[in-house]
């Protein structure tokens, strides 16, 4: 028998995953569909595509992608966007700095 009875993971465990050399990268811009069936979540991912088809520029949204999980699987992946997103926040502000400082005071690329 154990000397520690729970045996849930620890706070903050970390999951070991090992690299795949052929593991795509997906661009996406848009995901336009989603739902849940049979206990998994569903999100189809879109791009756009330019191309000229008889003289004449055509955008549209191409599916790259149709992410299935389960619950659990969801969950973790809106925790890694969500952290993502926040690692983009201080950009983001240094970019509407630069856009309109205020007066007397320098652009955030021009502190050093």
């Amino acid at each position: 028998m154990a000397d520690d009875p729970n045996t849930s993971p620890k706070s903050g465990a970390l999951v070991t995953v090992i690299d795949s050399p052929h593991a795509p990268f997906i661009f996406y811009e848009n995901a336009p569909a989603l739902g849940f069936t049979n206990g998994l979540v569903n999100v189809t991912l879109s791009a756009n595509r330019t191309y000229i088809a008889d003289g004449v520029v055509v955008n549209e949204q191409v599916v790259v992608a149709h992410l299935r999980g389960n619950v659990q699987a969801a969950l973790s992946l809106r925790k890694a966007i969500d952290d993502a997103l926040l690692l983009a926040v201080p950009q983001v502000r240094a970019r509407q700095a630069d856009a309109c400082p205020p007066p007397g005071r320098p652009k955030a690329t021009e502190w050093g």
